[in-house]
This record gives C-alpha cells, sequence and structure tokens, in this order.
C-alpha cells in the first residue's frame, strides 16, 4: 500500500478528500486497504451511517417548515370563509393575497435553500472529478494502455463541459425560472402560466434524459474501439516476450502478475472513487428528496379546506424542488456511468 501511495500519487487524492469532506476524517489509504480486501459491504455501511447522522438536524428544520404551511392553509381557509358571510369579496382576496404573500415567502426561502445544496452539490461533483478522476486515468493506463486511457481522459474534460455549460448554466436558471413562475401564476385565479410552466418543467425532463442518453451512448461507442487497440499492443508484447530464449515463460508470468495487480489496483481505485461520489451527493440528494415528500405531504393536507391556488403552488414548488433532484441526481449519474463503462470494459484486456 505504501509503494501504490507514491506510485499512483494518492497523496493528491488524499488532499482532494480533505478539500470536498472537510466536516469528516477520510482516509482513501484505509478504503483502498478495505476494498481490495473486498470488504465493499463495510465501507457502504460507514458511508450510510454518516450520510444519516448529516440529516439528523435538517429533518429537524423541515418539522417546522411542515408545521408553519399547515397552519397558512388553515388559516386561509378560515379567513375566506369568514369574511364570505359579509358578502365583501374584496375583503376576501385582500386576506387571500395576505396569506399568501406569507405562503410565497415561505416556499421561497425553501426553494432557495434546495436550490443552493443543489448548485453546491453539482460544483462539488466537478471539483471531485478534477480532483480524483486523473489518478484513476494513470490507472487505466497502468493497466490497460494509453489509448484507453486518453480516451476516457477525452470522455471526462467533454463531461464536464457538459455539465459546467449545458447544465449548470443552463438547466440550473431554468428550474429558477419554473420556482418564480409558479409563486407568481397562484396570482390570478386562472393561473394564466400554467402551460408555460408546463412547458419548462418537460423541457428540464428532456435535457436531462438527452444528456444521460448521450453520455451513455457515447461511452458505449467509445469503449468498443479503444481498449481493442491497447488489448492488440499488448498480445504484441506478450508473444514478443515470449519467444526469448530462456526467460520467455518467467517473464511472460512476471508481467502477467504485475498486469494483474495493476487490474485490481485499477479496479479498487475505481471502485473508490464511485463510492465517494455516492457519498459525497447522498445528504443533498436526501435533502432534497425529504423537502419533496414534504411540501406535497403538506399541499395534500392543505387541499382538504384551503384555496385551490395554495394548494397549486404548494405543489408545484414541491415539483421545483424535485427537479433539482433529478438534475443533481443527473449530473453524478453521468459520471457514475462513464467511470462504470470505463472500469467495466478495461476488465475485458488481457495480455
Amino acid at each position: 500500500m505504501e509503494g501504490l501511495w507514491a506510485d499512483y500519487g494518492l497523496e493528491q487524492l488524499q488532499e482532494g478528500l480533505t478539500q470536498l469532506f472537510p466536516t469528516h476524517q477520510i482516509s482513501f489509504t484505509a478504503l483502498l486497504d478495505k476494498l481490495v480486501k473486498g470488504n465493499v459491504i463495510d465501507v457502504l455501511a460507514e458511508f450510510l451511517e454518516l450520510s444519516i447522522a448529516d440529516m439528523a438536524q435538517t429533518v429537524l428544520g423541515f418539522k417546522q417548515l411542515f408545521v408553519w404551511l399547515l397552519v397558512l392553509g388553515v388559516v386561509s381557509a378560515l379567513m375566506s370563509h369568514f369574511v364570505e358571510v359579509f358578502d365583501r369579496h374584496q375583503v376576501a382576496d385582500l386576506c387571500f393575497y395576505m396569506v399568501y404573500l406569507l405562503l410565497s415567502a415561505l416556499l421561497l426561502k425553501a426553494f432557495g435553500q434546495m436550490a443552493e445544496a443543489a448548485v453546491e452539490a453539482m460544483n462539488n461533483v466537478v471539483l471531485f472529478v478534477r480532483l480524483m478522476v486523473p489518478t484513476y486515468l494513470l490507472a487505466i493506463g497502468v493497466s490497460t494502455g494509453g489509448a484507453t486511457a486518453g480516451a476516457d481522459y477525452q470522455m471526462m474534460i467533454l463531461l464536464l463541459y457538459v455539465v459546467e455549460e449545458v447544465l449548470l448554466r443552463t438547466a440550473v436558471p431554468f428550474v429558477y425560472s419554473y420556482g418564480i413562475l409558479v409563486i407568481i401564476n397562484g396570482v390570478w385565479t386562472e393561473e394564466k402560466l400554467s402551460l408555460m410552466i408546463e412547458l419548462l418543467e418537460k423541457w428540464m425532463r428532456f435535457l436531462m434524459k438527452a444528456a444521460l442518453w448521450a453520455v451513455t451512448g457515447l461511452s458505449l461507442f467509445q469503449s468498443l474501439l479503444t481498449p481493442l487497440v491497447d488489448s492488440f499492443q499488448n498480445t504484441a508484447v506478450q508473444k514478443a516476450v515470449r519467444i526469448i530464449p530462456g526467460i520467455g515463460s518467467a517473464a511472460e508470468s512476471v508481467i502477467e502478475l504485475a498486469v494483474g495487480s495493476a487490474v485490481i489496483v485499477k479496479n479498487s481505485i475505481g471502485l473508490g472513487l464511485l463510492l465517494l461520489l455516492l457519498f459525497l451527493c447522498a445528504a443533498p440528494l436526501l435533502r432534497m428528496l425529504c423537502m419533496t415528500v414534504l411540501l406535497k405531504a403538506a399541499a395534500a393536507f392543505m387541499g382538504i379546506v384551503s384555496d385551490k391556488r395554495i394548494t397549486a403552488c404548494t405543489n408545484r414548488v414541491g415539483t421545483g424542488v424535485f427537479l433539482f433532484f433529478q438534475l443533481t441526481g443527473t449530473v453524478m449519474l453521468l459520471f457514475l456511468v462513464a467511470i462504470a463503462i470505463a472500469a467495466v470494459t478495461t476488465n475485458q484486456i488481457g495480455w
């Protein structure tokens, strides 16, 4: 392990872990040691425990928001029905807008917090790839060959461009706009912005699916060719070594042992990166999922007594938070798929 630490430049991985997980003391040496020994379940259990601990205080804050939403829904219904008894519709509308303003403030605050969590998570994924993946590509180059490592490097650069330029600069503003339009839409009884809101939602879902399918397809097509180039070169070297008089068989055995060890190290590093990426995104994804469930549940309970516009607004804000959840999950899946395909296809190369 000490030799691997120096040869593969794992010091940079440890520095990256310290930067990405400032509140957790994660040792990549200990992680790699467990993975090489096959203790994947222990690593998953440890990461799951840390993720649940990070969520404990967040859930308490969600509980308070849920109570306030229910209170505002009930107050809105009581005020509207009470004023309508005296046949004063203008006063009833004024009371509704006062309650709706308070509700909008709560929903915008919750939506803004989830938006910040989503953007921070996506930026952390980009930073994770820049810090961690070069070491993994070095391991691929040692165990497989330069052509595969170079192609995977180009794929990672393409993924970074897609995430930074397309998703972060295009998709995130669209989701922000979705949330603002949902709040404004509740002002009118006719809900004049409903079609625009539905269009934004469909466009966002299409964009995320297209990015995921494009990256998966490119990774698969790339894996059909570049590993074969390295496999041909490795086979040629193997046959050349085998015909050396006297030491051919021994040299071939040493090469097979070295390459097999390099593949094990490569797979261990790749699996470690996958687990770390999951752990990096677990807390923000759980937060957004819990917020989505909370807002949907609040809308369901409020719909019994409250105004339709209040219920629809709360429900659609929950949908907006879920869009952030899907967007963050898509960014994570892009790199998970790329790393997983690289790990699987390079395992098929033999000497």
